[in-house]
């Protein structure tokens, strides 16, 4: 598989790295060793489940909702102070998430490739990772994305269930049906698919103790995913994947603000939203845009 193309390094901050082109942006030691082994043993403070087959979700903020695919309007859990602490650090300060999910990945667990769902979140979807590294794939989104965006799909409150077993068993994440790390996504996959051949993939390295920021064509246009396999090749080297946390965040959308113009009509949820609430005949006669 190709890797990433080359970043641009921050000339001030040299553990910053960004691709401007489609709105990436990596930076290197977020968080640090301490924040990060406090961040473990909060976890699992709240949940000590730790057998190396079950990924493990905790949410903070207003709860995903995985019918809607937006946020609760009554779950909510206080978002603990390990999150709140770095919040003002985050590299975009205009508005700050304020829905957090915590999860846990045994080693060999993977994530479907998806894109999240664009109206019921800001632009800003950040990931930060800790224990183990971890390679993510991105791929600009296709005609095979928006076919499958629009097919009848079912919630993923179930897909969640098994995705604690599958996503363990080295199943590949391309075709198991789990809920993906930004438990956004607005695709499930079957087992019969494959994934599209119409654009390459490329792989990103995500370090331990690193944030992520996706805006722009990264974050509507590009799907993210994790393959489901107990070792990577990293620097050339084979390495054995070991646990792994992350902690998606986002911003919510209510009433208003819901919405998209985005220019990738094809996997907007928006988009799709609107052309369903066309007439039929009308439906047929537009193409199926990219």
């Amino acid at each position: 598989m190709p890797s990433a193309p080359v970043p641009v390094t921050d000339p001030e901050n040299p553990k910053i790295q960004r691709w401007d082109d489609i709105g990436l942006l990596l930076i290197h030691d977020f968080i640090t060793e301490d924040e990060e082994a406090a961040m473990i043993a909060a976890f699992h403070a709240v949940d000590p489940r730790l057998d190396g087959k079950r990924r493990i979700s905790q949410h903070f903020g207003y709860h995903f909702d995985y019918t809607t695919f937006g946020a609760s309007e009554t779950s909510f859990t206080p978002v603990p102070s390990y999150i709140t602490d770095f919040l003002p650090r985050l590299p975009v300060q205009d508005y700050l998430p304020d829905q957090f999910t915590a999860q846990y990945y045994p080693p060999g667990a993977g994530i479907p490739p998806h894109v999240d769902t664009h109206s019921m979140f800001g632009e800003a979807l950040y990931s930060l990772s800790y224990g183990s590294a971890v390679p993510m794939v991105f791929r600009l989104s296709d005609a095979n994305d928006a076919r499958k965006m629009r097919l009848p799909r079912r919630s993923l409150q179930s897909s969640v269930s098994e995705s604690k077993t599958e996503g363990a068993s080295g199943t590949n994440p391309e075709s198991a049906a789990t809920a993906p790390d930004s438990q956004t996504t607005m695709t499930v996959q079957s087992k019969s698919e494959e994934p599209s051949p119409e654009n390459p993939s490329w792989e990103l390295v995500l370090p331990p103790r690193s944030l992520l920021l996706m805006t722009g064509p990264a974050r509507y246009g590009y799907t993210h995913g994790i393959k489901s396999r107990k070792t990577d090749i990293i620097n050339g080297e084979m390495v054995h994947r070991q646990g792994r946390y992350s902690i998606t965040m986002r911003t919510i959308r209510r009433g208003d603000e819901i919405g998209c113009n985005c220019v990738f009509p094809g996997v907007c949820d928006a988009r799709i939203r609107e052309e369903q609430s066309r007439p039929a005949a009308a439906q047929r006669m537009e193409p199926l845009e990219k």
